[in-house]
């Protein structure tokens, strides 16, 4: 055959065109695999999970954190015990509002959220209480515009914290 058979060049320029069209293939699924293992897949919107969204803010808002060893550090220097309060608050309202229209599991679910938040942000306080207490600082938590120093022991490289087990 010569080059200039017309046969080979028609065979040669489909041969090309398959391999193009694989190619393209083989990168929109390598797109849409990277895709899909870059981005976690977004949570179900159910009652529970936007309790535990909102039970997350306050968490967050105490400056709260899992230590590598599996405890909770909270990080005194972070804690915004008005925002904590203000979330707090927020579950208050949703379980107030929802009295009657919830079932018994979520009802229960969102009561122990709650009195979990509550019993922890009293521990916080207290904490933060006694270390601006020890440090000085002269204003109160409560008054504290940003976030306020949390707990008293000084647990944190750099900072003060407290190490919940």
């Amino acid at each position: 055959m010569t080059e200039t058979d017309p046969s080979n060049h028609f065979s040669a320029d489909e041969d090309w065109k398959s391999e193009a069209e694989a190619e393209r293939a083989r990168l929109a699924e390598a797109d849409a695999k990277a895709a899909a293992s870059e981005q976690p897949p977004i949570p179900e919107a159910t009652f529970e999970y936007f309790v535990i969204a909102l039970a997350s803010q306050a968490m967050m808002a105490m400056a709260m954190r899992p230590d590598p060893s599996g405890q909770v550090f909270i990080d005194l220097n972070s804690v915004d015990l008005n925002m904590t309060e203000h979330h707090i608050d927020l579950l208050a309202v949703l379980e107030e509002k929802s009295k009657g229209n919830l079932t018994e599991e979520e009802s229960k679910m969102l009561s122990e959220t709650l009195d979990g938040l509550r019993s922890q942000y009293i521990q916080v306080k207290a904490q933060v209480q006694e270390h601006l207490a020890k440090h000085g600082g002269g204003l109160s938590p409560e008054t504290q515009p940003g976030p306020a120093p949390t707990t008293g022991d000084d647990a944190a490289p750099g900072g003060s914290g407290l190490i919940i087990p």
